[in-house]
């Protein structure tokens, strides 16, 4: 198979030419089971695949593009492999094959460039002395056009000064108005000269612009005594003069001894962890790679119990890698607006619905006021009727005979409700006959009971009232 077309194929099927092979003279019927056996049993370089098989110009066998996991080009391959069972196979490495087309482009080159010198009357001797020199000219020009290039940019940054100044900081205290304290001015310092893409001159230049009164002046002494100071060490005497005392160990103390406050919510505790873990890098306590999990050691241990959103990252913060600050806080920040949202959200229901409760109960108030006074009424009457009974039965008899009728016949009337029984009796509950209010089951029904008191007043049968 030739080369161009072996190139052709692995472009076909987007692979590199350092970890494939053609394996040629394969039978047609081979399945890729029978090839993988015979390459690791052969080979043993590792995983491979095949990526497709053409057939040869006589369609008798066919070639089997092999790719490999692993670079080849400095594997020995042997030129033949298979056995009895499944034929002799040829192998052909196509790192090494593709050196070819280098050659003969080369040739072709060489061939095109005579014909050029002939047509021209020219020879390659006669131009050996001019393309010599040439590569050294070439380069020299480009390298001085490249550092013309980077002065120019360097030098119209800096005196256009497109960098803007940086924050007053005096060191005096209390802190002047219009300037911060020491540790938020240099953190904000910091960063930005970090970030500048400039020469250390120029962030020297712009540090020294912001300082003022004894900053200044412990900037200056460090410049008289070591010229060739950065601006790196510049920060460092100012943070030795009026930054904080504390160690990296005492800042790590400090850490570790800080908690989650009563009302405080879990980002907010986050932020006082993070400005301590910038103190300890700044100071060279640790290093940057261990912050996300020192400051998430310090969330599950420091955090209160109760926060809903620290509960969940003691739950789950084993489970996988510590999230960088960013990540860590825009979680945290979203679980507690959830939160939040879920806990306003009944009080608002509940406000929606107690004035439309008062309406019903309002309405529904009216109709049982009217149900009472007429019970009320009804019970008033009822009273005057037993009061009048009851001063009807004490008045004065004549005779004694008929006072022992009047007797005999109160005794009479009194006499079913001693002898209960269930033909004779009401309940005074429900207003039903058989039984007794204290043996009721049923509803109260005040209406059917007053009605069965009233007609219980009226003269019934022979019974002419009081004699």
């Amino acid at each position: 198979m030739e080369v161009s077309e072996i190139i052709a194929w692995c472009r076909d099927k987007d692979v590199g030419l350092d970890k494939v092979i053609i394996l040629s003279n394969v039978p047609t019927d081979c399945e890729d089971r029978v090839i993988y056996n015979v390459l690791d049993t052969a080979l043993g370089v590792g995983k491979c695949k095949v990526l497709g098989c053409r057939l040869d110009k006589n369609k008798e066998f066919q070639f089997v593009l092999i790719e490999f996991d692993d670079d080849i080009s400095k594997t020995s391959i042997p030129a033949e492999i298979g056995g009895p069972e499944v034929g002799l196979w040829y192998t052909q490495v196509v790192c090494v094959a593709a050196e070819a087309p280098k050659k003969s482009k080369e040739d072709e080159f060489q061939t095109k460039l005579n014909l050029f010198l002939q047509n021209e009357g020219k020879s390659l001797a006669d131009i050996s002395s001019l393309a010599s020199p040439a590569p050294d000219l070439n380069t020299k020009l480009v390298e001085a056009i490249n550092s013309l290039v980077q002065t120019c940019h360097v030098a119209s940054s800096e005196e256009r000064g497109i960098y803007r100044k940086l924050r007053p900081f005096s060191g005096f205290i209390p802190t002047p108005l219009g300037e911060d304290e020491f540790e938020i001015w240099v953190e904000q310092t910091t960063h930005i000269l970090e970030e500048w893409q400039c020469s250390d001159n120029v962030k020297k230049q712009k540090l020294v612009e912001c300082l003022r009164g004894p900053a200044a002046d412990i900037v200056r002494f460090e410049k008289t005594g070591n010229s060739a100071a950065t601006y790196s060490d510049y920060l460092s005497v100012l943070e030795s003069a009026f930054g904080s005392t504390e160690d990296a160990a005492d800042l790590m103390l400090k850490f570790r001894s800080t908690y989650q406050n009563e009302g405080e919510k879990l980002s907010a505790y986050i932020l006082r962890l993070d400005r301590l873990l910038h103190s300890m890098l700044r100071k060279k306590g640790i290093e940057y790679s261990a912050l996300n999990h020192l400051r998430m050691q310090q969330i599950v241990r420091g955090a209160l119990a109760g926060d809903m959103v620290a509960m969940r990252l003691r739950m789950t913060h084993k489970l996988c890698e510590p999230p960088s600050f960013n990540e860590l806080m825009k979680e945290v920040r979203e679980e507690e607006n959830m939160v939040s949202s879920r806990r306003t959200l009944p009080s608002n229901v509940a406000m929606s619905v107690v004035p439309t409760t008062k309406k019903d109960s309002s309405a529904n108030s009216g109709t049982v006021d009217s149900e009472v006074e007429k019970l009320k009424k009804e019970i008033r009457g009822l009273k005057n009727e037993v009061s009048r009974l009851s001063a009807a039965a004490k008045e004065p008899v004549a005779h004694d005979r008929p006072a022992m009728h009047s007797l005999a016949a109160v005794a009479d009337f009194k006499t079913p409700t001693r002898t209960v029984t269930k033909a004779n009796i009401f309940c005074y509950r429900c207003g039903e006959d058989g039984h007794l209010k204290r043996d009721c089951k049923n509803d109260e029904n005040l209406r059917k009971v007053n009605q069965r008191l009233i007609r219980m007043r009226q003269s019934s049968g022979n019974f002419s009232g009081a004699q």
